[in-house]
């Protein structure tokens, strides 16, 4: 079984444990943390993400703007780009699709509906 990555740009320690837990539920995935837009950046220069989920508030960088910073530095057009966000389902959409990315999830997360769309994302949606 090939291991999946999934690059978690977040800088909220609990928000970055919930998602270990919702990723550590599909096995053959991984789950990596970035804390901030510069960890981020170096994660995806060293390669290997199949899956990028994005806060869109960060200490060092706006979410919504860091995906053409990380398409830059090499993550590649084909692994699918997600905006996660404590905003309302509308605003949340909004800045995904302002800043480029296949979708967006909204805080709270529902475990169930996370690991459901999360299989999707990795298996091509």
């Amino acid at each position: 079984m090939t291991l999946r990555t999934v690059l978690y740009v977040e800088d909220d320690p609990v928000n970055a444990m919930l998602m270990q837990g919702i990723v550590e539920l599909r096995p053959g995935c991984r789950l990596q943390v970035a804390r901030s837009g510069a960890e981020a950046r170096a994660a995806v220069a060293a390669g290997g993400v199949d899956l990028l989920l994005c806060d869109l508030h960060l200490p060092d960088a706006a979410g919504d703007e860091l995906l053409a910073q990380l398409r830059a530095t090499g993550l590649p057009a084909r692994v699918p780009a997600l905006l996660v966000t404590a905003e309302s389902e509308a605003e949340a959409a909004e800045f995904a699709r302002r800043g480029g990315f296949d979708g967006c999830w909204t805080k709270p997360l529902d475990v169930a509906a996370t690991l459901d769309s999360l299989e999707r994302w990795l298996a091509g949606r």
